[in-house]
């Protein structure tokens, strides 16, 4: 294990930077499916909730999908 990823486990904290990005990431995926008014809100909670875990990971999925979702059109009625 790299010497500075030990400071993290040690320290628990996490330097200022990194904070503000997954917060700023967050945010924008907040806007983004502020958009999506046909979404349901838990699936709006549980894309911020993916994305502050997984962080860019997470945000990548999330664009991935939101691309797809916005490609594929609006739903039809059945």
């Amino acid at each position: 294990m790299a010497p500075p990823m030990i400071l993290f486990l040690i320290t628990g904290s996490a330097p200022p930077i990194l904070v503000v990005t997954l917060l700023v990431m967050c945010y924008l995926a907040g806007y983004e499916l502020w958009k999506e008014a046909d979404l349901p809100f838990l699936w709006k909670a549980w894309w911020i909730l993916l994305i502050f875990l997984l962080n860019v990971v997470g945000f990548a999925l999330f664009w991935a999908w939101l691309l797809y979702r916005r490609w594929r059109g609006p739903a039809r009625p059945a």
